[in-house]
């Protein structure tokens, strides 16, 4: 009966944790206060250094995930389109797999993209992160707009930002 209660303990929040309705950016449908770690590993990215009057998407990814990899080539190949977007890419991964990546990408020469690491681990139980890359779209006003799991095309996106 013991075992029961200390799994039955483990199990609670896991279970919890795919109730999508509960999470918490539907209860507060605003761009969530937040902050991640620079590649610089010393100084940090907020949701006030966020250029007002654009929209933003939240990308949350794995530097090792294929899906994450397809997904940051198709956003590159439309850089020109995004320019007027606040694109934030965070990962829990250590910060040398986020250098590596920012590196292989070229990610640095693009203003308007920021990337960190959630060293908080806030976005996952705030999101319920269940499939990688998700992309959080929130518009000028930095009201949600729309989520997308496990990526999108660049067409759903645009429609998203343009919204």
């Amino acid at each position: 009966m013991r075992i029961f209660t200390i799994l039955l303990f483990i199990a609670v929040p896991f279970l919890s944790w795919s109730q999508e309705e509960d999470a918490p950016y539907l209860k507060n449908p605003v761009l969530p206060q937040f902050s991640i770690l620079n590649t610089d590993s010393t100084s940090w990215f907020t949701h006030r250094d966020i250029r007002s009057g654009f929209p933003v998407m939240i990308m949350l990814f794995s530097p090792d995930c294929e899906h994450c990899q397809d997904q940051i080539e198709i956003l590159l190949k439309n850089m020109g389109k995004l320019k007027n977007t606040e694109i934030i890419m965070s990962t829990f991964q250590p910060i040398y797999k986020m250098k590596d990546f920012c590196n292989q990408y070229k990610l640095a020469k693009y203003s308007n993209v920021h990337v960190g690491r959630d060293v908080k681990y806030f976005f996952g139980p705030y999101y319920r992160i269940r499939y990688s890359p998700f992309i959080a779209i929130y518009n000028k006003d930095r009201k949600l707009v729309r989520v997308f799991e496990g990526g999108a095309k660049i067409d759903k996106l645009l429609e998203a930002l343009n919204n």
